[in-house]
C-alpha cells in the first residue's frame, strides 16, 4: 500500500512539475476597452538576432491561455518551428464564461476586442523582436469566431488564419439571436458578411486572406453549418480582395478528399479551394464523430479530442505555405 501511495505521489509531483515547466512571459492590455492579460511563449533556442514569426492562439469559452496552450501542444510545436506564441486571455469580468464576445456587433469591427488583441500583438512584436510580416492567428469556438473577425477587419496584419468550430464573421446584426445563430448558423448571408468585412478592413487590403477551417460533425453546440458559411464568406471576401470586385475571378478549382477512420481515429472530408496562382487558399476539414472539441488535442481535457486528425499540425503546415 505504501509503495502504491509513493508511486502515486511521485506521479503527481511529475504532473505538477510538468504543468508549471512552461516559462511564459506575462503581459496586459489596459485601455479604453478594459483590462485583459496575455501570455507569450518564446521557444527554446530562438535566435536573438533574427525576427521570429508570431502565432496568435485564441482560446474558447471556459478556457484560459494556459489550458489552450496545453491542449493544442502549441508550445511544443513552437520549440520545433521557432515561432513566438501569443495567447490573449479573456477577462471573466467581460464574459462570465470567458468567451470572446464575437456576438456583439461592436466587436465585428476594428475596435473593441479585436483592437485589444491587435494592440497586444503590437506590444509582442516590439518587445520580443517579432516579424510583423509573418503573423498568423488560430482559435477555437469563440476564439475562432474572433479570429474570423480579425481576418476580415485586419487582413493586412495576418498572413493566414485557422478557425476551429467558429462562426462566420458578422454572423448576426444585433446579437439578440445569439442562441439560434450558435445552434443553426449565421443569420447574415455570406455575401453581405463578406462585403461588410471588406468595408471593415478600411482600405487595408492584401491580395488574399488564406484560412484553414475545422468543424466537428457531431458538435452539439456549434452547428456544422458554420464551417460552410465561413468558407463561403472567405471565398467572397478573397474575391473582393483580389480586385475590389465580386467577379469570381479568384478561384480555379475545388477538390474533395475523403479519409476513412481507422484504428479508433475519426474519418473526415477535406475540401480544398485553389486560386489561379495555384495557392491553396482555403482548406476545410469536416470531421466525423467529433464533438465540440479541438481535433487531435490532448486526451482527458475538456474540449480536446485525440481521436481526430491533429489540427495543430495541419494548421502549422497550412501556415508554412504562407511563410511560417
Amino acid at each position: 500500500m505504501k509503495t502504491r501511495i509513493a508511486i502515486l505521489l511521485t506521479l503527481l509531483a511529475t504532473l505538477v512539475s510538468t504543468a508549471y515547466a512552461i516559462d511564459y512571459k506575462e503581459g496586459s492590455y489596459v485601455g479604453i476597452y478594459g483590462v485583459r492579460n496575455y501570455k507569450v511563449y518564446l521557444p527554446k533556442g530562438l535566435p536573438k538576432n533574427e525576427k521570429a514569426p508570431v502565432v496568435v492562439m485564441l482560446h474558447g469559452c471556459e478556457q484560459n491561455a494556459a489550458i489552450f496552450a496545453e491542449g493544442t501542444r502549441i508550445t511544443e510545436w513552437a520549440d520545433k518551428g521557432k515561432f513566438i506564441v501569443l495567447l490573449p486571455e479573456q477577462n471573466p469580468a467581460y464574459n462570465s464564461y470567458k468567451c470572446w464576445n464575437w456576438v456583439l456587433p461592436a466587436n465585428n469591427s476594428r475596435y473593441g476586442e479585436p483592437q485589444v488583441i491587435v494592440e497586444m500583438l503590437d506590444e509582442v512584436l516590439r518587445k520580443y523582436n517579432g516579424d510583423k510580416n509573418r503573423v498568423y492567428a488560430a482559435g477555437m469556438s469563440s476564439g475562432a469566431s474572433m479570429v474570423n473577425i480579425l481576418g476580415n477587419c485586419f487582413p493586412d496584419r495576418f498572413q493566414a488564419l485557422a478557425s476551429h468550430d467558429g462562426t462566420q464573421y458578422y454572423s448576426t446584426t444585433t446579437g439578440l439571436d445569439f442562441a439560434d445563430v450558435v445552434l443553426y448558423g449565421a443569420s447574415v448571408a455570406a455575401p453581405l458578411a463578406a462585403e461588410t468585412g471588406y468595408a471593415c478592413s478600411a482600405g487595408h487590403h492584401p491580395s488574399k486572406m488564406p484560412i484553414i477551417i475545422f468543424h466537428g460533425m457531431a458538435s452539439p453546440l456549434m452547428s456544422p453549418a458554420h464551417a460552410f458559411q465561413i468558407e463561403s464568406e472567405f471565398k467572397i471576401f478573397n474575391d473582393l480582395l483580389d480586385n475590389g470586385t465580386r467577379d469570381t475571378s479568384y478561384f480555379l478549382e475545388k477538390d474533395v478528399k475523403f479519409v476513412a477512420g481507422k484504428n479508433g481515429k475519426y474519418g473526415y472530408n477535406k475540401y480544398t479551394l485553389v486560386n489561379p496562382s495555384k495557392d491553396v487558399l482555403i482548406e476545410r476539414y469536416m470531421i466525423n464523430d467529433l464533438g465540440h472539441a479541438w481535433s487531435g488535442g490532448v486526451a482527458g481535457m475538456a474540449y480536446f479530442d485525440p481521436k481526430g486528425p491533429d489540427a495543430t499540425a495541419l494548421i502549422l503546415e497550412f501556415f508554412k505555405k504562407y511563410g511560417l
